[in-house]
């Protein structure tokens, strides 16, 4: 409690020093704890369980059950908008420009 009283009366500066240093430590600690715990994780990981989990065959598989027309559905939709985005942005340079003229 003393210690809490001593700190009350210092100069602002002071305070404002002992927060600084308190919020370093403490983030110092913090990086260092996270970073042991993150090195662990790395070691005791197992690639070939992952792999094994990921199971390309079950992803081949659905790759090849999507259906042709759906896809070209899609290229084409996709296209739809990039032509409307082309033809919005050559009116936007041209009201520009025009603007700009006059």
């Amino acid at each position: 409690m003393i210690f809490l009283r001593r700190i009350q009366k210092l100069n602002i500066f002071w305070k404002k020093i002992i927060i600084f240093a308190v919020i370093i430590t403490l983030g110092v600690l913090l990086v260092f704890f996270v970073g042991k715990n993150f090195q662990k994780r790395v070691k005791e990981f197992d690639k070939e369980e992952f792999l094994e989990g990921i199971n390309f065959s079950e992803i081949k598989e659905e790759i090849n059950n999507i259906p042709l027309s759906e896809l070209k559905q899609t290229k084409e939709e996709i296209e739809e908008g990039i032509r409307k985005l082309e033809e919005l942005e050559e009116q936007l340079s041209t009201s520009t420009t025009s603007t700009n003229n006059h």
